[in-house]
């Protein structure tokens, strides 16, 4: 019922079903946790035990009251550890620094308890009937499952005794989103409030090296998300700002091959309508854009640098007033300050070979790579638009001409319902075939998951928005009559 809701409402206030990447891709995200536990309960309830503090300034730990035999309490802090997935970025493990050193062996994911508390659209003011605003976010709980829990350093890697206690997170694309999606403004947020209550169950004990008892904790709840650990992102600079002159502040990621001696090509992702701002976590982690720093993305290439921008807001938008939404195929305002951003950075970077830039993204990011390759035809070497939102009706037969011979390749969903393909892709697709263009296509059913991790209620494999089908190119799984998509890519240059 709750996914009928939504996807009446977005067709009601969306006329041409756009929202973007993580526009459609954040709502199931972290709508599913966050609307199944807000059936629960959304009242913070306060834990009525009393504690008997006597701790000193000698002491790290405080003895709970409630007679002989009680353990006693360590204090603690914690970093969390997040990771880019196919849907999206998840809050996969929480590393807890605590007062004093715990013995490994005493450590067990039995033990533990671990409820996350963070902002989330409300979803359930969608329901018919309903009298909530949902323009007011609210905060959602929900336990989240572990996997294991162990000793480690203060990385999270496993070691001996030791103050910090690594909890692995269960996480899908239903559980352990740090975005908050609003379905009004189309864009990710990352939650504020969002934290985690990490506690010992009921009965658990864990033992300090000492062998002192432990039966409870008490550690700070509230996530930093500046201190978190982005393993991912560990090579990327992630602190890129070009001011455009037509007067647009654009932020951007970008990861560098170790200097070789050799030229490399330049991959740039744009992305979708959820992900702009002024903070490239939400472009690199919204989609799985860490997949192009992975050992298999780059051994595939031969070694390529990645640039991400960010839109400060859609790239669809057409005009400073704001608007985006109706783009019926024209320039976005950003088209100048984007070539001029990439202009620089290959300029900066004299490794780069600028016979080989290639570009791509999907859905908002799919119509600006669109209008990037149709407004500079013989800058790039090839094109990858996914999901792409270019509207057909307005791209003229001279156009089409001008990148008839630049290698273009479309991917997209027969069943996405955000970017309708016969408005959008087919047409497009069509026109350029009927002239003969150099023009390739990666077309899905459906889009699911294929790890074979997550299934559906019904069993069978978990069922993504049509919309996705950028996971499948973040997953090297395109092709086109036995040709590996990224494979084709390392061998395009001008």
């Amino acid at each position: 019922m709750k996914k009928k809701v939504i996807s009446v409402l977005m067709v009601a206030v969306f006329s041409f079903s756009m929202i973007g990447c993580a526009g459609a891709k954040a709502a199931p995200v972290v709508s599913e946790d966050s609307t199944e536990s807000s059936a629960e309960g959304l009242s913070e309830t306060e834990n009525s035990t009393e504690e008997t503090d006597v701790s000193t300034e000698e002491s790290s730990t405080e003895e709970i009251s409630g007679g002989e035999g009680m353990g006693e309490t360590l204090k603690g802090s914690q970093k969390v550890v997040i990771e880019g997935q196919d849907w999206g970025p998840a809050v996969v493990k929480t590393i807890v620094e605590l007062s004093d050193v715990i013995a490994a062996d005493s450590v067990s994911a039995d033990d533990y308890k671990v409820v996350e508390v963070k902002e989330s659209f409300n979803w359930a003011a969608l329901t018919p009937g309903s009298k909530e605003d949902p323009n007011k976010h609210i905060e959602a709980e929900a336990e989240r499952g572990i996997v294991d829990a162990y000793t480690s350093d203060e990385n999270g890697e496993k070691s001996d005794a030791s103050k910090y206690v690594t909890i692995e997170l269960n996480y899908s694309p239903e559980e352990g989103s740090p975005f908050c999606y609003d379905l009004f403004k189309g864009n990710n947020v990352i939650c504020n409030p969002y934290n985690l209550k990490v506690s010992l169950k009921d009965g658990a004990e864990i033992t300090t090296e000492a062998g002192t008892a432990i039966s409870a904790l008490d550690v700070a709840e509230a996530i930093d998300f500046d201190s978190a650990v982005y393993p991912q992102l560990a090579n990327t600079d992630m602190t890129g700002v070009y001011e455009g002159a037509e007067g647009h502040t654009i932020h951007y990621a970008s990861y560098e091959v170790a200097d070789d001696c050799a030229k490399h090509p330049l991959v740039i992702w744009l992305h979708g309508a959820g992900e702009g701002g002024a903070d490239p976590r939400l472009n690199t982690l919204g989609n799985e854009v860490t997949a192009l720093y992975s050992d298999e993305f780059q051994e595939t290439m031969g070694g390529a640098y990645v640039l991400a921008p960010q839109c400060p807001t859609f790239w669809m938008q057409y005009d400073e007033g704001g608007n985006w939404m109706d783009n019926k195929g024209v320039d976005s305002i950003f088209l100048h300050d984007l070539k001029a951003l990439i202009d620089e950075y290959v300029a900066s970077h004299d490794k780069i070979d600028a016979n080989r830039i290639i570009i791509g993204g999907c859905s908002n990011g799919g119509y600006m790579t669109m209008d990037m390759i149709m407004n500079y035809p013989d800058y790039f070497a090839a094109a990858y638009p996914i999901c792409e939102a270019y509207a057909n009706s307005g791209i003229t037969d001279e156009q089409l001409e001008a990148i008839k011979d630049l290698p273009v390749w479309f991917i997209y969903a027969e069943n996405d319902t955000t970017v309708d393909p016969k408005q959008f892709e087919e047409p497009t697709i069509k026109r350029l075939q009927d002239i003969g263009a150099n023009v390739h296509t990666s077309i899905f059913k459906d889009v699911h998951d294929t790890s074979g991790k997550y299934k559906g209620a019904d069993g069978k494999e978990y069922q993504f928005m049509g919309h996705w089908s950028w996971i499948y190119f973040f997953n090297n799984e395109c092709e086109e009559n036995g040709v590996n998509m990224w494979k084709w890519l390392s061998g395009q240059t001008k």
